[in-house]
């Protein structure tokens, strides 16, 4: 009776934070709606601003969706061999389907919660504990979170006076290299900057640093080959996000490369909270912001970051059939 009533406890609370998540997701959608119609923005405009996007132009996102979905799963796949005491790991069309199933319901719930579940009830399949695969999944996004400060830290750099584009391109190839070279230094400097935010700051945030720095350790514990292997993957995968989000948005409001990429840093670690899917509402007001902020009208700025949402995802949803095409529920061990 005990355990009975353990379980259907945990049921309602699962089900009690799923409640929540969606109330979440749907204030969120209202208040994309009362920016849109505070912004006086239109209907046929933002249409129109999708319409600038060429038809071949969504063969370039789907591919660029999969590139990052992809890397992704390799990143979880190595992880998972790094840490099985045989090695054991799914193989590659198997990861890509448990990680494209998780960025599907991204959509519509916080991502960073929803990826672990699914990806462990989908590893348990194969015969995957699922501690294993929560562990794995919250070590990488330690590492797209050591990256996302690197790109800030970027960011931050082309903001100071410089000779020219060509030193800011230098700098940033070197700064990135020294990233993967010295990853574990990197680990080991977030790691004493959480404890020191973990015992200065307010009960929330530091249950949340503890949290963090936990995973950050467990990062440093890795071998040389997989700290490095992982770090390059993800500034891989940030490159080809960063590159798709900002040549979207040069392509549907003309505003200059530079300014977005410095912004998109911010615009990422919205994105990255894990209360809204994917940022919903926050990062198009934020893209708003700098889009009016580089001269645009607001009703055009708030358009332009919609259109983005609009075309980005009609692209993963283009290619995400082709991504699920290997997904099968029945139970098979793990290769």
């Amino acid at each position: 009776m005990m355990k009975q009533a353990n379980i259907m406890g945990g049921a309602e609370a699962i089900q009690g934070r799923l409640w929540i998540a969606l109330a979440i997701t749907a204030g969120a959608v209202l208040g994309m709606v009362a920016l849109f119609m505070a912004s006086k923005a239109s209907l046929a405009s933002l249409a129109a601003m999708c319409a600038r996007v060429p038809l071949w132009t969504y063969g370039v996102i789907a591919l660029g969706q999969a590139t990052i979905v992809l890397l992704a799963a390799v990143r979880w796949r190595v992880l998972l061999k790094a840490v099985s005491p045989r090695g054991e790991t799914l193989a590659l069309r198997h990861a890509t389907a448990a990680t494209t199933s998780a960025a599907i319901a991204g959509q519509f719930l916080p991502i960073q919660l929803c990826t672990p579940v699914i990806r462990a009830w989908f590893a348990s399949r194969f015969d995957i504990p699922v501690l294993r695969s929560l562990g794995t999944s919250a070590l990488e996004q330690t590492f797209q979170l050591l990256v996302l400060v690197g790109a800030a830290g970027l960011s931050v750099m082309f903001l100071l006076p410089t000779p020219g584009w060509m030193f800011d391109a230098s700098a940033a190839i070197l700064f990135m290299t020294a990233l993967i070279v010295f990853v574990r230094l990197a680990i080991q400097l977030a790691s004493k900057l959480l404890v020191h935010v973990a015992d200065h700051e307010t009960p929330l945030l530091s249950r949340t640093a503890g949290r963090l720095r936990l995973g950050f350790e467990r990062a440093a514990q890795l071998p040389d080959g997989i700290l490095t292997s992982i770090t390059a993957l993800s500034l891989l995968g940030y490159a080809v996000l960063a590159a798709l989000n900002v040549l979207l948005l040069n392509a549907i409001a003309g505003v200059d490369i530079l300014p977005l990429l410095i912004a998109y840093p911010l615009v990422l670690f919205l994105m990255s909270l894990p209360v809204l899917p994917g940022g919903l509402g926050v990062v198009e007001a934020t893209w708003a912001g700098i889009l009016a902020r580089e001269g645009l009208p607001f009703d055009q700025a708030v358009e332009a970051a919609l259109a983005l949402r609009v075309v980005s995802t009609l692209g993963f949803f283009l290619i995400a059939p082709l991504l699920l095409a290997d997904l099968r529920l029945s139970k098979r061990s793990a290769p």
